[in-house]
């Protein structure tokens, strides 16, 4: 299609314009409609909003979770086993060490004390007269034992030492004065095999202080306090402390030296906080159950 135009003059624009429609429309003839693609880019409009949600939604469940089990969960080591002494936390993220604690006094490294050899009466026996598995079972219990009373007792008592005649003979001396200690762990005697005990209650005349108290385990003990051997206008004192445990009837007692009238330097408060301290009752158990002294009993006729 041509136009025709006059010699020196321009194009006409809007004449050109209505040449191109005519065109187009004439190319187009008979061609099927066009679909109307605004719902569909609407629709994926939508769906690619959804999806971009959903994935910022995991994003934040993510973190969250990750924030509240790290806090929790032990870290890996790389050699397949767990550090449990630390702990990682998305939030906070620090690392904390489980610190040992030090070690109680009756896990510290004590010298042995030496044994005090008496040697047994006529008629008495000794504990080498025992098994050698035996006697070595009590002298392990003499030696522990000896060892709490000197860490608990005063100073004063001095050390303490296991006698090799019994298992419940023990003896502490200071400045040259000796002090008879005994911790007897002697299963009871059927009932009437010994007497019983008297009442609890102070008796001046003699020189008797009693009075009860209640042990770790609703256990209770008798604390007395009583006058010895005397010379002229000297007497000296003890303690002791007795109270029934499982099958056997329990006594720890200090005494002072007959020889030089020095009392015990031990008060009944002082032997309570021994009878209390939780390794005590835990020889006392082990010594209930394994016994390694003689039933009780009463000497009839005697």
């Amino acid at each position: 299609m041509f136009t025709d135009r006059s010699p020196g003059r321009g194009p006409d624009p809007e004449a050109e314009s209505l040449l191109i429609r005519a065109a187009m429309e004439q190319a187009a003839e008979g061609a099927p409609a066009l679909p109307d693609l605004v719902p569909v880019a609407l629709a994926q409009g939508r769906r690619r909003r959804t999806r971009a949600r959903a994935a910022i939604g995991a994003g934040v469940t993510g973190v969250v979770a990750l924030g509240v089990f790290g806090a929790v969960l032990p870290m890996w080591s790389s050699g397949g086993g767990t550090q449990p002494a630390q702990t990682w936390s998305a939030a906070s993220q620090t690392t904390t060490t489980t610190v040992t604690p030090p070690p109680s006094p009756a896990a510290t490294a004590r010298p042995v004390p030496t044994p005090v050899h008496i040697e047994p009466t006529e008629g008495e026996t000794s504990m080498a007269d025992l098994p050698p598995a035996e006697r070595i079972r009590r002298e392990q219990f003499q030696q522990q034992a000896a060892a709490l009373f000197d860490e608990l007792l005063p100073r004063q008592l001095g050390p303490v030492r296991p006698v090799d005649l019994a298992v419940s003979r023990y003896q502490g001396g200071r400045n040259g004065n000796t002090f008879p200690v005994i911790f007897s762990v002697r299963p009871q005697g059927d009932p009437g095999d010994a007497p019983a005990d008297p009442p609890c209650r102070d008796t001046p005349l003699k020189g008797l202080e009693c009075r009860t108290a209640m042990l770790p385990g609703g256990i209770k003990a008798r604390l007395m306090t009583a006058e010895g051997n005397s010379r002229g206008t000297q007497t000296i004192t003890g303690v002791n402390l007795a109270f029934a445990y499982g099958d056997s009837r329990v006594r720890i007692s200090v005494d002072g030296d007959d020889t030089s009238m020095v009392s015990a330097p031990v008060t009944a408060e002082q032997l309570l906080a021994v009878a209390e301290d939780p390794r005590f009752l835990e020889l006392v158990a082990y010594a209930d159950g394994r016994p390694m002294e003689e039933k009780e009993h009463t000497v009839r006729g005697g």
